[in-house]
């Protein structure tokens, strides 16, 4: 019972509503000149209680509160002086479905709507032509509340998700150092940790054979792999090691320093991110032989097939040499590369040994644009504009007054003028995408329907035509001035719009005298409010490029302080690595010189013990991530999934990087593979996942997008979801 309970704010709209039917209910009759009847009192009270309950839960139940509100306003047909609850009610319970609800829920709950008052005229007496006209109004109306409800429902998010986003701006610098925590660690396990790990395994048999021979090569070896080990170290604190090498070479020489490993490859070249990882795969499986199966007889095998290359390395088992030195995040650090990159890694038992097989793709995926069938948010809206348009010309031609002759009576003029109604409409859907285009078109179709009744094709009065509709030519006026880059061309604009407009004006039954003088003074006139509209454009616009480059600045400033974070954890880790592995390093390299091979082994073991207390402790000590789309990726690497960026990765709003993350939250579970593609429009994201999403998951990730603009799909097999969010303007 307690989520029914209405707030004391949602009390103000129905208080208002009902008082305002109090106090129409003497003034209606007065207003239309009818003498006052207090005999359907009845009638209007049931209608305003009604509309009263429907008011009073339109933010928790808005479908059931719309329906109330049509109902009541059904019943109230017959009351029009009289009762205007209803009416307000279906109003703001439509506004409350389309702030609420998805864009395709409010845009369905609107048109049941309007039909289903159509149909109550109809079924009060109303003629088909009068139904299908009020059905058009309605439909005007209905297209403004649900443009004015998404543009709200945007605008609320946006101003969430930003204030959410600079909220988090202060972890921004601690998970930058514990990222760069994370990748020093991945770099020590794959250069560091193999050399000091073939140190302790090298001098480990020498020991236990006492092989003079053996012996000497041990020592050489412990020298030269600890220098090449602190040389690593000291370059890791400085700079990131790419993640490749020099191709295939480097993988024939990193199985050239095992004598006994059986090397077969059959790709002549690879590219240097496949390379890359190939050589990663290869120096971890041989890292483990060394640690768990030293001695095994191992095959190393790379094979280049169409749009594939296959890396197996397995042994033939052996005993455990180092097998208490490993972190466990070897294979599953490779795993997630391998899977980020569209390829499959599998480790496992085969036989007596353990085998390492990966399947790397020789080709990256082109990244993708917006899906062909998805409309901006904006941009959907601006369909809506053309709706109202539409439906408020289309409305008024087939609601003619008594006096008007009927434009419709003559099939040839009717179905003309029909036809240029809806032309005239059009250009309102591409206000924001070709705003200069959709004016000329617009000024193109006004002057061919000036032509069309100089010839008397149309039996519709310009002037009054052009009045009735002129706020499209004021919308795109304001799209030219605000969404088109200036030049010297775009105070062109209002002028054009104020000569054409002179002209349907002047060219009105009701001009007598000159008319190409009152065309010229009609001009001037409708000249002032399309300069203030221009002007307006140009300010918003100029508002915006403000605000982008403020955005942009705290940004920067934001990257620097996450740089300079970054940049003292690296310092700081340096010094760590000196005092610990670095030093045990160079202990075991001065003892490798000095002879004492026992000890080359304690300093060893000693450095690869600090290491793995690093890489233990990264968990623990890393912080939230901020809600960013960079920071997807540690999301990622915590629930032990892969994910890759397509696309050149570049600033983006707030708003959008906050909805992304937020998204990504609720997708990315144990194992799932993500791909996040910076496209030219927008972002997308396409999440791989089992188990598959289900209802309590997907519904409230739509409303998510969906109240940003995007848009969610889910493939026939329920496993892979893409989101898509676009980055348009307001």
């Amino acid at each position: 019972m307690g989520q029914w309970a209405p707030a004391w704010r949602d009390l103000r709209a129905p208080a208002a509503v009902v008082l305002a039917q109090v106090l129409w209910w003497p003034l209606g009759p007065w207003w239309f000149g009818v003498a006052l009847d207090a005999r359907p009192l009845a009638g209007v009270c049931a209608v305003a209680v009604v509309a009263f309950g429907a008011l009073l839960y339109r933010h928790r139940a808005p479908e059931l509160a719309l329906l109330c509100a049509v109902l009541a306003t059904a019943l109230s047909a017959g009351l029009a002086t009289v009762a205007v609850a209803g009416p307000v009610a279906v109003v703001l319970t439509s506004y409350g479905l389309v702030v609420h609800r998805t864009a395709v829920v409010s845009a369905v709950g609107v048109a049941a709507a309007v039909l289903g008052l159509a149909v109550a005229a109809a079924l009060h007496g109303a003629s088909l032509r009068a139904t299908a006209g009020a059905a058009l109004l309605l439909g005007a109306v209905g297209g403004a509340v649900w443009a004015v409800g998404r543009l709200g429902r945007r605008i609320r998010v946006d101003r969430d998700a930003a204030a959410a986003f600079r909220s988090a701006s202060d972890a921004l610098g601690p998970f930058a150092a514990a990222e760069e925590r994370r990748r020093l660690a991945a770099e020590l396990h794959d250069v560091a940790a193999h050399r000091l790990t073939a140190i302790v395994v090298s001098a480990g048999a020498a020991l236990r054979l006492a092989d003079p021979a053996l012996r000497k090569e041990a020592v050489e070896h412990a020298v030269h792999a600890g220098r090449q080990a602190v040389e690593d170290l000291d370059r890791l604190v400085v700079l990131t090691e790419p993640d490749h090498e020099a191709g295939i070479a480097a993988i024939d020489a990193l199985v050239a320093r095992h004598p006994s490993v059986r090397y077969e490859h059959t790709a002549a070249a690879l590219s240097p991110d496949v390379a890359g990882l190939a050589y990663r795969i290869v120096r971890e499986a041989l890292t483990n032989i060394m640690r768990y199966a030293e001695g095994a007889a191992t095959t190393v095998r790379i094979a280049a097939s169409e749009g594939w290359v296959s890396v197996d390395v397995l042994d033939g088992g052996g005993a455990s040499a180092a097998g208490d030195l490993g972190a466990g995040r070897g294979l599953a650090g490779l795993r997630a590369r391998v899977e980020a990159v569209g390829g499959r890694l599998e480790a496992g038992p085969a036989g007596p040994g353990w085998r390492v097989h990966a399947r790397l793709p020789t080709r990256s995926d082109p990244a993708p644009g917006a899906p062909a069938l998805h409309v901006a948010g904006g941009v959907i809206r601006d369909r809506a504009l053309v709706v109202l348009a539409l439906g408020l010309s289309m409305g008024a031609v087939l609601l003619p007054s008594g006096d008007d002759p009927d434009p419709l009576a003559a099939p040839v003029p009717g179905m003309l003028l029909v036809a240029l109604l809806t032309l005239r409409a059009l250009p309102l859907a591409w206000r924001r995408l070709a705003p200069g285009h959709a004016l000329s078109a617009a000024l193109a179709i006004l002057l061919a329907w000036l032509g069309c009744t100089a010839a008397g094709w149309t039996r519709r009065d310009p002037a009054e035509t052009f009045l009735w509709c002129w706020w499209v030519e004021l919308a795109l006026v304001y799209a030219v001035a605000a969404y088109r880059p200036a030049n010297r061309y775009a105070l062109g604009a209002p002028l054009a719009v104020a000569a054409v407009g002179g002209v349907a004006l002047g060219a009105g039954p009701d001009i007598t005298g000159n008319r190409i003088a009152a065309a010229a003074v009609l001009a001037a006139i409708l000249g002032a409010p399309l300069m203030v509209t221009w002007l307006v454009g140009r300010f918003v616009a100029a508002r915006r490029s403000r605000q982008a480059a403020a955005e942009q600045r705290e940004r920067e400033a934001l990257l620097r302080r996450a740089e300079s974070a970054a940049r003292h954890e690296r310092f700081r880790i340096g010094d760590g690595l000196r005092r610990s592995a670095r030093g045990h390093a160079l202990s075991a390299v001065a003892a490798a010189e000095a002879g004492r091979l026992d000890e080359v082994a304690k300093e060893a073991r000693a450095g690869l013990h600090a290491l793995r207390k690093l890489l233990q402790g990264l968990p623990e000590d890393s912080p939230d991530p901020p809600p960013a789309v960079a920071a997807l990726a540690d999301l990622a690497a915590r629930r032990r999934s892969s994910l890759r960026y397509l696309g050149a990765p570049r600033p983006l709003p707030a708003p959008l990087e906050v909805v992304a993350h937020r998204a990504g939250e609720a997708l990315i579970t144990d194992g799932a593979t993500v791909v996040v593609t910076y496209a030219n429009n927008g972002l997308g994201m396409e999440v791989r996942r089992r188990p598959p999403p289900g209802r309590d998951l997907m519904r409230p990730l739509r409303h998510l997008v969906d109240a940003a603009g995007g848009s969610v799909t889910l493939d026939t097999d329920r496993t892979t979801v893409r989101v898509w969010l676009p980055e348009t303007l307001r």
